[in-house]
Order: C-alpha cells, then sequence, then structure tokens
C-alpha cells in the first residue's frame, strides 16, 4: 500500500469515496461493495509528512488499526507458529520430521527474529529440507539461530547486508547458497556419486551436473562409476 504511486493513490481514494470504479476498457462507472485490508511496516504519517503517501488516502484509510508486535515481543506464539509450518511444509517436501525437539524450540524461542514470521517459515522449510530424523533437532537450524546470533549479521558476512543490493538479488543470492547446501549434503551422502544424489535431490543427473557447474562445484569422476 505504502508503495503505490502517488497518481494512482489518487484513482484509488476515488473508488473509496466514490463505491465504484470503471473496468478496463469501459467508461462507465460499476458500483462496488467491498472491504479494503491494507498492511505495512512503514510509518504512514511520516510518509505524508514527506509527501509520498496522500494524506486523503491516509485518513480514508485509518478506521480502525491493529497493530501486530513482532514476533520476538510474542515469543510464547513461536512453537505454535512453527509446528504450524511444520505441518503445512511436510508433505509437500516430503520430509520424515514431524515435529521441533526440545533443543531446537528453544532456539527458535530465543532468536531475534528480524524478518518475523516469514522468517521462521522459511527457517522451517530449510530445516525440514535438511533433516534426517523424526523430529527437527537444533543441527537442522542455520548456524545464526545455532549461535543466537542476528540472521542479518550472518548475511552482512555473505555480503547481503550491505545495502547495495534489492530484494531480487538478496533472493537469489539466498536460493543459490540453500542449493550448494542441499548440492553439497547430497553429495556426501552418496559418497560423490553423481546420479545417486540427483535421485536423492529428484532431479535429472544432467541436471544436477549442469547446477553443479553454475554453483562451480566440481564432479569427482573417479568416484562415480555410472
Amino acid at each position: 500500500m505504502d508503495s503505490i504511486p502517488l497518481a494512482l493513490q489518487g484513482q484509488l481514494l476515488e473508488v473509496l469515496q466514490e463505491g465504484q470504479c470503471a473496468r478496463i476498457g469501459e467508461d462507465v462507472a460499476r458500483p462496488v461493495n467491498a472491504r479494503l485490508v491494507s498492511a505495512t511496516r512503514r510509518d504512514l504519517e511520516a510518509l505524508v509528512l514527506d509527501g509520498t503517501f496522500r494524506q486523503e488516502l491516509y485518513y480514508r484509510l485509518n478506521v480502525v488499526l491493529v497493530a501486530l508486535p513482532a514476533l520476538r515481543e510474542r515469543p510464547s506464539d513461536i512453537p505454535h507458529l512453527a509446528a504450524h509450518f511444520v505441518h503445512k511444509l511436510r508433505p509437500r517436501l516430503g520430509s520424515r520430521a514431524s515435529g521441533i525437539d526440545a533443543d531446537a524450540e528453544r532456539l527458535l524461542a530465543r532468536y531475534h527474529w528480524p524478518g518475523n514470521v516469514r522468517e521462521l517459515e522459511n527457517v522451517i522449510e530449510r530445516a525440514l529440507l535438511f533433516s534426517d530424523g523424526p523430529m527437527i533437532s537444533a543441527g537442522d537450524l542455520p548456524r545464526a539461530i545455532q549461535s543466537g546470533e542476528s540472521e542479518e549479521s550472518e548475511e552482512s558476512e555473505d555480503g547481503l547486508g550491505r545495502g547495495s543490493d534489492g530484494l531480487k538479488e538478496r533472493v537469489k543470492a539466498a536460493t543459490l547458497r540453500l542449493e550448494r547446501e542441499l548440492i553439497d549434503r547430497a553429495l556426501r551422502e552418496t559418497h560423490g556419486n553423481v546420479t545417486h544424489a540427483a535421485r536423492l535431490l529428484k532431479i535429472s543427473r544432467k541436471g544436477l551436473q549442469l547446477k553443479m557447474k553454475e554453483l562451480g562445484l566440481r564432479e569427482r569422476d573417479e568416484r562415480d562409476p555410472s
């Protein structure tokens, strides 16, 4: 909502005030009956003051304000949310893990969670991918959580916290790191056998070879007799 251009904000304000809008390609306005729910992490009052958010739209939207505390401010919610994400993601990922052990729960509860609930979901997804047992353990969690550090500090070590890269670049870098970790692990488990590693990862052997080349991982032919 806070990133909508000023011109589009004006159009949205008109729809809210008049209760009607025209479909694309039509000249006749149609009545609409809708309830608008908006969310933001930015200070809209500050945006109004610097002229990047329309004051009229701000007051039109600010009818019922619900402030949601950051995840670090409600640690009692973390175990329930983590269990929910395990239940939600496990079938799609094909993971054996059906829960989280006590040590892992303690680490999750003490972490700062700069990325809030979305970061927690990503951490659980990663843990399910790495877990080999019936429960997610402390060793399945990222280093930053195991050490109690902020994820932001870990990103700085990888060059992601310098403010020079945008969202797409950060997402791409994080994806490549995860792919490299998963491929490394599969190769270790199969003693360097690319064919068997590809089966573990559920991709073709050729696809794995291309990905290894992209990530700078060398294929050890002498350990892959197939």
